[in-house]
């Protein structure tokens, strides 16, 4: 464990924090557009994304085609889409809300679908037997039936924008990313932890007014009226039109060299050795802890503080865990496991206390009239039901964490995303290219393998 001892005392150069005043308010204008960026891109995702998802849980024509094409719009990494869309749109924020909103509207698309498909058919059917269009079957049926999950993952998606927005600033899209690489890249830790806990201070802003809005969903159309009022001042300046045909000219045709071509099965078996090893660790964290955060089963005493902590841990995007980790002497595949793990035991801890929080309470309280202890309550009552939607979110974040996986390597954790980061930093997009498409492809393969899962597994709402 000597890797652990060095990676401790290499810890201590990130403290104490540098909490002067003076520090902290010349922030406050980056922090702000970090927030307009990811406002102005989950607006229109969430948007976007929910009428896709309609379609797909409608079932409509051409919904296998959609679906398949949100899956293959989502595998591409974050920080490589907001790369071709500085190229588009040029440096500054709108290249930001640009990524987020085709990245996080294909999220939304297919997870809200799946989460459709899910669906109890029950109430559907009896719809459906009126003579209703299918569409509006899935409005007035699956829409109310999936309300408080929609809720949940638009809250946590908004999160992951925020997130998202801090790492392509790092790429020319403005933002407090900048100034987080920035420190990390410039050995100012103190500075660094600074900025690290002004986010962790922001998720924690947010999960209070995610809170609100589940429960009074009427303050939705302020987070639209926020959002519209972020895009304006995110709007892209300019649209390289001719400098964009000229660089995509150059993606195509796709091109590896027989010597990169021979060193693919060594960057696939890393890349998939971090995410389902980092997914591992933290599905085996986040179990406990996601029942301790959850408010209807564990006291006041206990949830605050294991939501607070489980804030601390997903507040800090991947990439940064993977830079701290790497900066403090973890390298290799080991530093990616480490950075997924550690990210997403708060991603999981949140989703699956709010899954928890979202079971329809009257089996459970005619299940408690038995006087029956707490634990069998939970055991036969709480977490069958909350089931189907926390397996949606552990099959979804392991596809997630395939990319993860690919953007940890770019920053020194192997696999992949290594000879990607090389392939965009030489500008030789036709290998680049050729990478985002294998990096498809290993997405498409996990996905069609997570429906199978659900087939096998039938969830669907209330049965496993």
């Amino acid at each position: 464990m000597r890797w652990l001892e060095s990676f401790l005392s290499q810890l201590r150069q990130f403290l104490p924090p540098d909490l002067s005043p003076s520090y902290i308010w010349a922030e406050r204008a980056p922090l702000l557009q970090t927030v307009e960026i990811a406002a102005a891109g989950m607006f229109f995702a969430l948007t976007i994304g929910l009428l896709l998802a309609l379609i797909i849980g409608a079932r409509l024509p051409g919904s296998r085609l959609l679906y398949s094409s949100l899956v293959a719009l989502r595998s591409i990494p974050d920080l490589t889409l907001a790369i071709l869309c500085v190229v588009i749109v040029g440096i500054g924020p709108g290249a930001g809300m640009l990524a987020i909103a085709l990245y996080y509207g294909a999220a939304m698309g297919k997870v809200c679908g799946d989460l459709f498909v899910s669906a109890d058919p029950g109430p559907v059917e009896s719809l459906s037997a009126t003579g209703a269009s299918p569409f509006t079957v899935a409005f007035y049926g699956l829409l109310p039936l999936r309300l408080k999950d929609l809720l949940t993952y638009g809250a946590y998606d908004f999160e992951c924008a925020m997130r998202a927005a801090v790492i392509v600033g790092a790429v020319g899209a403005g933002g407090i990313g900048t100034e987080l690489v920035g420190t990390i890249n410039g050995t100012e830790y103190h500075r660094a932890t600074t900025l690290i806990l002004l986010l962790v201070a922001l998720v924690a802003i947010f999960d209070l007014l995610a809170s609100l809005v589940r429960k009074y969903p009427v303050l939705l159309l302020a987070f639209a009226a926020g959002g519209l009022l972020s895009a304006w001042d995110c709007r892209p300046q300019t649209f390289a039109v001719l400098h964009t045909l000229r660089v995509l000219g150059r993606m195509w045709p796709p091109h590896l060299t027989p010597e990169q071509i021979h060193d693919l099965p060594q960057l696939i078996s890393e890349t998939l050795l971090i995410a389902f090893a980092g997914t591992a660790l933290a599905i085996a964290f986040a179990f406990p802890l996601g029942a301790a955060a959850a408010r209807n089963l564990s006291p006041m005493v206990l949830h605050v503080p294991v939501r607070r902590f489980l804030e601390l841990l997903r507040a800090i995007p991947e990439v940064v865990w993977g830079l701290l980790l790497v900066s403090t002497a973890v390298i290799g595949p080991r530093a990616g496991i480490l950075a997924l793990a550690l990210h997403s035991t708060g991603v999981f801890g949140k989703l699956y206390a709010e899954s928890i929080e979202n079971v329809t309470p009257e089996p459970v309280m005619a299940l408690a009239a038995t006087g029956g202890p707490r634990i069998a309550i939970a055991s036969f009552g709480l977490w069958p039901l909350a089931f189907p939607p926390m397996a949606i979110h552990t099959l979804f974040r392991f596809e997630w964490n395939i990319r993860a996986a690919t953007i940890v390597g770019m920053i020194g954790a192997g696999g992949i995303g290594s000879a990607l980061y090389n392939a965009q930093q030489l500008f030789f997009y036709d290998q680049m290219l050729a990478y985002v498409l294998i990096t498809c492809a290993l997405v498409i393969v996990i996905d069609i393998g997570n429906s199978e899962l659900r087939k096998r597994w039938k969830v669907t709402e209330g049965r496993i």
